[in-house]
């Protein structure tokens, strides 16, 4: 749990959603020998990213089929729902589509090919949970309900503020799926600006809502969003005896981890002084 609120926390603040590989860090620390785990760990993630997927396709239908006229958008809003599909099945056949390095006469070719094939082959390999019904159908369950609830948050806040005749749930679905598929593109420090955006875009062009209220929207959507991250990542980062600014360039480099060891039950006193990651 500590591991997700670190990684929700630098998500909020760090472009491209950096705080996944965060979380894969502070998970892998968890289980011991970090160099070891982290490829696993990362690996369960492309898991996660189906089922992001998966969510983001629901929301997107979602939102198309509660308007019935997108001025001539729509196509180009179920190419964005349908795009992350696409390249999601791309990575897992590109194992097999893949030439085989025994093709190759070069032998920087040869090295390139087999490293591609073996990174391809583990990152498929995190879709193994699917072969087990059971693990398979309570990760979805609990993924999918982690969305229902975040879609519920943003539907909440246009009742707040009175924006809720001019859309309800599909436009809360709308403004999910959008902040969600912007948030990918490294812009801008904790996505500001390209998130009001992406919130005007849905908002005012879909469902005819004011552009002030739409910005205001997004502006009030996303500091409810910060000031989650902060009450649950805060906490988790003193736990952990790290620093944000430590997690992030760990992160930033995407090298082999070497954190510290995890803080004894008798040293919450010297949590404040976080000690720093061996470079």
């Amino acid at each position: 749990m500590q591991g997700t609120f670190i990684g929700v926390l630098m998500s909020a603040t760090l472009p491209a959603r950096l705080g996944e590989p965060s979380r894969a860090l502070i998970v892998a620390r968890r289980l011991g020998r970090a160099r070891e785990s982290l490829p696993v760990v990362l690996g369960t993630m492309v898991s996660q990213t189906l089922l992001n997927l998966l969510a983001l396709t629901i929301l997107g239908g979602v939102a198309l089929s509660t308007v019935s006229i997108l001025d001539g958008h729509d196509r180009a809003l179920l190419a964005i729902a349908l795009a992350p599909l696409a390249t999601l099945a791309v990575l897992a056949l590109a194992p097999i589509l893949a030439p085989p390095a025994a093709l190759s006469r070069s032998r920087r070719l040869h090295a390139l090919l087999t490293a591609m094939r073996r990174s391809l082959l583990r990152l498929r390999d995190g879709l193994r949970v699917f072969r087990q019904p059971r693990r398979a159908l309570l990760a979805t369950s609990a993924q999918l309900a982690a969305w229902a609830l975040q879609w519920l948050s943003c539907w909440l806040l246009l009742v707040a503020l009175g924006l809720d005749p001019h859309g309800g749930a599909g436009a809360a679905a709308g403004v999910l799926f959008a902040v969600n598929v912007t948030a990918v593109i490294p812009v801008t420090p904790a996505n500001v600006g390209v998130f009001q955006a992406a919130c005007v875009a849905v908002l005012a062009g879909a469902y005819h809502v004011s552009t002030p209220d739409a910005i205001a929207y997004g502006i009030v959507l996303q500091s409810v969003e910060l000031a989650t991250a902060l009450i649950m990542g805060l906490p988790a980062l003193v736990n952990e005896g790290l620093s944000w600014r430590e997690v992030r360039l760990r992160t930033m480099h995407a090298a082999p981890v070497k954190l510290g060891p995890l803080p004894g039950p008798g040293a919450v006193s010297d949590l404040l002084a976080a000690s720093r990651l061996e470079h």
